[in-house]
């Protein structure tokens, strides 16, 4: 038995650092620290290596580097996959439930991402340009440590139907464009508006607004239906935008008011014990709020729990 309490408070300890705020602790902030810089080395390692002169002339170096982050990542994977366990997230689950949920989230499956196509590479021929391509996506390991980037994607699949009409409709847009100005300009530039298909890179980049200015109308009628063509482009690409922006708002104001009523909750006594700060802590974690930003929300909602007034003097 005390063998496995101590296992417990091992993973617990192992949680905190790897997964806990980097706030209360400043090995955890080292640790932090650490596996970002391997994360961006091992990216710009990446970028290097695919210059042939690099390549060849420091091929030691970077395979050792490589083995190196592997097993820096590889020991990175399974420390999150042993302690997941200890999140609040999974605390109604058994420990397999828990860890295969943890399995199949999106960042398990990032971190893991980061290290397959290494061992797979030991038992398959694996071309190396895609092996240089997957590695670059380590880069989607720093989502660990910036936590904003998941508020960023909760938003996106919250607003993806909105999103996803709104890409449709440029789609169809893009189409009829591409259509009108091979009708229009085909005679005076066949080599350009040979067919709809050719059309099809002028109508993307005038209706995203990137004008190359490789392919431009020449005829009057042509340039007329360009301006209206690229007015319309200009309200299309701020649309997602402008959604994106409200329900960034919408998000937090959401978040915020989740943790005020997990707060009004534990208030409910008029107390928060020290087991109850600890799950309002992780909870705020989770929702990309500061421990500065609970610890307010904690004294406001104490004191208007209390009528406004101090519980010990009634000032």
């Amino acid at each position: 038995m005390p063998k496995a309490i101590n296992l417990a408070k091992m993973r617990n300890y192992i949680f905190q650092l790897i997964e806990g705020s980097v706030h209360k602790s400043s090995k955890a902030k080292l640790i932090n620290l650490f596996l970002i810089i391997l994360i961006i080395v091992n990216v710009s390692a990446v970028i290097l290596e695919s210059d042939k002169n690099i390549s060849t002339r420091y091929s030691e170096e970077l395979m050792l580097f490589e083995l190196f982050s592997i097993s820096i990542f590889s020991v990175e994977y399974l420390l999150r996959l042993w302690t997941c366990t200890e999140s609040f997230r999974f605390k109604e689950y058994s420990s397999a439930q828990a860890r295969v949920r943890y399995i199949f989230s999106p960042i398990a499956l990032i971190d893991l991402l980061a290290i397959l196509p290494f061992f797979l590479s030991l038992f398959l021929m694996v071309d190396l340009r895609y092996l240089r391509l997957i590695r670059v996506l380590r880069l989607l390991k720093l989502t660990h440590y910036f936590k904003g980037f998941n508020v960023f994607l909760t938003v996106l699949r919250k607003e993806l139907k909105s999103i996803t009409a709104a890409i449709m409709v440029m789609m169809f847009l893009v189409i009829i464009a591409a259509s009108v100005m091979y009708t229009l300009e085909n005679e005076a530039q066949p080599e350009v508006f040979g067919n709809i298909l050719h059309s099809l890179w002028w109508a993307v980049v005038t209706m995203t607004t990137v004008g190359y200015g490789d392919v431009t109308p020449v005829t009057l009628l042509g340039k007329m239906v360009a301006t209206f063509i690229m007015l319309i482009g200009v309200g299309l690409v701020a649309l997602p935008a402008g959604m994106l922006a409200a329900r960034f708002g919408d998000e937090l104001r959401e978040r915020k008011r989740n943790l005020d009523a997990h707060v009004k909750h534990a208030l409910a006594d008029g107390v928060i014990d020290k087991d109850e700060y600890t799950a309002l802590e992780e909870l705020a974690s989770q929702l990309e709020i500061s421990p500065e930003d609970l610890d307010r929300n904690i004294a406001l909602l104490k004191k208007s729990h209390h009528g406004g007034k101090c519980p010990y003097c009634g000032k």
